[in-house]
């Protein structure tokens, strides 16, 4: 299982991933988009980012939420591709998440659904950092952080959670080096 995998070390070289998916059930539910952003040393260096034909209607709900439509994935490529490329991407780096246990549940599921090898990766969920090192915010959500930290970012897309999520990590491993 993947999401047993903490890492506790604050690493200068992760990938930092979000998902969009049509709902909250793994094994009901499909991923619409990965999003995925490659950093060395702390800095940027690559980009992943694909919309998935979810071969169902996508939800009205998920929609308002992420403005994902039916359209906007009709032509895209199948998660049979898109993971398989993700995979690749994020090489054997940690993986950072806003929540990770819910994101990495559903890679679980696909690569399973797909007999993929299981990834092994560390992750680091900055929703466990965001709770120990910000403090006076009435929630961990990440859009409660990205207005806490005035980011101009939007929600619910991929690459835009990313950056936030980023921004709150890098805030996080800043104040654990201070505290050590």
């Amino acid at each position: 299982m993947i999401s047993s995998n903490k890492e506790k070390k604050l690493v200068d070289d992760y990938v930092v991933f979000d998902l969009e998916t049509t709902g909250f059930d793994p094994k009901t539910s499909k991923i619409i988009e990965i999003g995925a952003l490659k950093y060395k040393n702390n800095e940027l260096i690559e980009e992943f980012s694909v919309l998935i034909n979810p071969k169902c209607q996508i939800p009205d709900v998920i929609t308002a939420i992420t403005g994902i439509d039916d359209d906007l994935v009709r032509d895209a490529i199948s998660i049979e591709e898109a993971l398989p490329k993700f995979i690749t991407f994020i090489e054997d780096l940690p993986l950072v998440a806003h929540n990770s246990s819910f994101d990495l549940s559903f890679i679980e599921e696909n690569i399973n659904n797909l007999n993929l090898p299981m990834i092994t990766n560390k992750n680091i969920d900055t929703v466990y950092l965001a709770r120990k090192y910000i403090k006076g915010v009435f929630n961990h959500k990440l859009e409660t952080l990205k207005n806490y930290f005035h980011l101009t970012y939007s929600s619910h897309r991929s690459i835009e959670d990313c950056l936030t999520t980023n921004h709150v990590y890098q805030y996080c491993k800043n104040k654990a080096t201070v505290k050590n």
